[in-house]
């Protein structure tokens, strides 16, 4: 067995397990809601990245807000 098929056959497992708690009124961990997401096509879009919030922190802190010097046009047309 090829280690993708064998992969494969884990994913599933687990989907299959998380679709059995849900179904029968287990508690879903974060990992099974999010291999449901992804076995559906629907990603949490409102989850953030880590990676990219920390990014955005260490920018802030070396440059500032850049869009807070830039001019405002209200009501000008």
């Amino acid at each position: 067995m090829g280690e993708l098929h064998k992969l494969m056959l884990e994913h599933e497992e687990f989907l299959e397990s998380a679709l059995d708690d849900m179904e029968y009124g287990g508690e879903l961990t974060q990992d099974q809601v999010d291999c449901i997401r992804q076995a559906c096509g629907k990603p949490n879009r409102h989850k953030k990245n880590p990676v990219l919030t920390d990014l955005f922190k260490d920018f802030d802190a070396i440059f500032g807000n850049p869009l807070a010097s830039f001019p405002t046009i209200k009501g000008e047309k």
